[in-house]
């Protein structure tokens, strides 16, 4: 019934507001532009934040409102916006604000700003949203200002997230290729949490009262993600009803990254064999794919040696082997350190893979949690066995120039279920 009351003295008002503006020679273009905007006030609003984003003064806002002290706005009031003409009489020009879009199903953030010719982030700013940008549909997002498309409307925009969702967290921002993405997700019961980035699935575990969920952003040269934009798709299943998805749009950087031409000796020619390589690489991904819903480490990882020279090769390198095309890059980073340096545990584990292999030598592989697992290469000596539980810090081999190597250093790398991501952003940010 208050719905259906609402709708009539709305249209009465569009009615009284017609009515006694054609008889004093407005075209009915000027009409449009006189409605008045309901604005709902937002947490973290003040009125002259308010009256900037809709070209009005603090004093302008506040008449209109009858408000005699303008710092008392609270969260849920609703304000009268003076009409575009209102605000040319006091001597201004007024910003288009009634101009809203209506998320539609499958909608991100990208494909709306590529429609009004804007960007996500003044939708992001003009709407207020949070920096991971979810939109659901039927959401009413205001157009900025700078959009070049047009559109009209009358009312105030809302950004809830659905039930059950209460909270989503996208970082660490920006992304870079060669990121982990971390999703957090907050609800208001429990669930069942699945995700999307792009076309990999993201893996959530419980942690506390909220879901996290990883995904690598690839820097492969041919298979990986290159610069733009990405759609992650977060759905919440609860029991006996519909899934419920929400979706948003993330910017991919790029990375910047080294070339280099690697020359093997005559003797270690035979191990760029594709054969060979993607022969080892399937017998890791077994190792790689297994998702451990327990995680073992805790805060930041270290760099697994105490002293190096230098990085020889960063992480994401591309790279020519005897001159060829530069379609391979490098999954790591090295350290250029001498054979038999002590190499340490990164973070707290259990060891999964401890032999010797063709393309990588002697190597080590352990295993995070949650799809996260550290790789040691070119080792000369091994301190640990597969099964082994490990702290960081724990002394897990030597260093040497065993396998596809042109001398003695150690190789590092991280991987998300067999994706490599670079391991040097584990010693500076947190995850989770």
């Amino acid at each position: 019934m208050r719905r259906w009351l609402n709708l009539l003295i709305f249209s009465g008002l569009m009615a009284f507001s017609i009515g006694f503006s054609n008889p004093i020679g407005l075209s009915p273009a000027a009409a449009q532009e006189s409605t008045q905007t309901i604005y709902v006030v937002q947490p973290g609003d003040t009125l002259d934040s308010i009256a900037l984003r809709y070209g009005l003064s603090t004093a302008e806002l506040a008449t209109a409102n009858g408000l005699i002290n303008p710092d008392l706005i609270y969260v849920g009031l609703q304000l009268n916006v003076p009409a575009a003409s209102t605000a040319k009489s006091a001597g201004k020009k007024a910003a288009v604000v009634n101009r809203l879009h209506t998320v539609q199903a499958d909608e991100t953030l990208f494909n709306i700003a590529m429609r009004y010719g804007t960007s996500v982030q003044s939708f992001i700013e003009t709407n207020q949203l949070d920096r991971s940008g979810f939109i659901i549909p039927g959401q009413q997002l205001i157009i900025p200002v700078d959009a070049r498309s047009n559109q009209a409307g009358v009312i105030q925009p809302t950004t809830p997230l659905p039930v059950p969702f209460t909270k989503i967290e996208i970082g660490s921002l920006p992304l870079q290729q060669g990121s982990l993405m971390e999703v957090t997700v907050h609800t208001a019961q429990p669930v069942s949490v699945t995700g999307q980035f792009s076309n990999t699935a993201i893996l959530f575990a419980e942690d506390g009262d909220h879901y996290v969920g990883f995904a690598a952003i690839s820097a492969n040269p041919v298979t990986g993600y290159g610069p733009g934009m990405y759609t992650v798709v977060v759905t919440a299943t609860q029991e006996n009803q519909s899934p419920t998805p929400v979706f948003s749009t993330v910017d991919v950087q790029p990375g910047h990254f080294n070339y280099e031409n690697i020359q093997l000796a005559a003797d270690r020619q035979d191990l760029l064999d594709p054969v060979l390589v993607n022969a080892e690489r399937d017998k890791l991904s077994a190792t790689w794919n297994n998702f451990n819903p327990t995680r073992y480490w805790n805060g930041l990882f270290r760099v697994p040696i105490d002293h190096y020279t230098r990085i020889s090769s960063p992480y994401g390198t591309r790279r020519s082997y005897d001159g060829g095309p530069l379609t391979g890059y490098h999954e790591g980073t090295d350290f250029a350190v001498p054979a038999g340096t002590p190499v340490y545990a990164a973070a707290d584990g259990v060891v999964m893979v401890a032999e010797p292999l063709a393309v990588r030598g002697n190597a080590i592989v352990i295993d995070h949690g949650w799809g996260l697992y550290s790789g040691y290469w070119h080792l000369s000596e091994f301190k640990v066995v597969p099964g082994q539980r490990v702290k960081q810090g724990d002394l897990i081999a030597l260093s040497g120039n065993t396998g596809r190597s042109t001398g003695a250093h150690l190789h590092w790398d991280m991987t998300l279920r067999g994706i490599n991501v670079d391991p040097l952003q584990f010693t500076r940010e947190v995850f989770p």
